[in-house]
């Protein structure tokens, strides 16, 4: 655990904004080189990647707050504090991020597929980045463990941050692993697909397994926040398997 990486003079860098900085940038270079191989003005990635940060960010801490309700129920005002790294679900930040890049393509008039598909691509590349950042930070930790690669953070972190107090799951390091399987597995079937779009729509549903398991190992202040985004996931998948199928049934001539 390393959550200040280095400093410039009085200025100190943190693991968690560094990772997410860098993952952002991975994320902007493969969705730029797929919409390159697309005939598409690559450039408006720019504009994509802030919007969807800006909506991303609030999505994530509104997903948050749902599922960890109770912790605001004294406090309602900490709703409010976006900059908690802690407090950010991915599947909040992923729908309203989506939302806020759709609306900056049909202002631009682009296709909504194709840039959709370049997502596919970037945001597991992205995710696994940011994991490094989770871990090196503490956050998004897993439950007890006594397996041979279980870890085991500073107790004055385990302490402030709710962990238990013995060796547990590395889940950000799980997650990056399956982040990673995801970016490849896609990148090697992508031309195999019939229909734009379906490089995000599968994205969403491999996504959906892995968050699935990974929350069996995932370690949680409120207790029934497992089964809540096990049940995101499940519908997750679901969604998009029914959009798969229905799309291919009702545009069997498109591409």
């Amino acid at each position: 655990m390393k959550p200040e990486l280095f400093q410039i003079g009085p200025l100190t860098i943190h693991a968690y904004g560094f990772f997410l900085a860098l993952a952002f940038i991975v994320g902007m270079l493969v969705s730029y080189r797929y919409l390159r191989r697309q005939f598409m003005d690559a450039y408006i990635v720019f504009e994509l990647v802030l919007a969807a940060a800006i909506g991303g960010i609030v999505g994530a801490r509104i997903f948050y707050v749902v599922g960890h309700w109770r912790e605001f129920s004294s406090a309602w005002w900490e709703v409010f504090k976006f900059w908690n790294v802690q407090g950010l679900v991915f599947y909040g930040g992923f729908v309203v991020g989506v939302l806020a890049a759709v609306a900056v393509i049909k202002m631009r008039g682009l296709s909504i597929s194709v840039v959709l598909d370049s997502g596919g691509l970037a945001v597991p590349a992205a995710m696994a980045v940011a994991r490094v950042g989770c871990f090196l930070n503490g956050c998004c930790y897993g439950k007890s463990s006594g397996l041979p690669w279980a870890v085991t953070f500073p107790v004055k972190t385990q302490m402030s941050m709710g962990m238990p107090p013995n060796p547990i799951h590395p889940t950000q390091i799980y997650e990056l692993l399956m982040d990673l399987a995801i970016f490849f597995i896609l990148l090697v079937i992508q031309k195999r697909f019939r229909y734009r779009g379906e490089v995000m729509i599968s994205f969403i549903m491999l996504y959906a397994v892995a968050r699935f398991a990974n929350e069996i190992f995932r370690y949680h202040t409120s207790p029934n926040a497992n089964l809540f985004f096990q049940l995101l996931s499940v519908a997750a998948f679901v969604l998009a398997g029914l959009v798969l199928i229905f799309r291919r049934r009702l545009l069997p001539e498109a591409r």
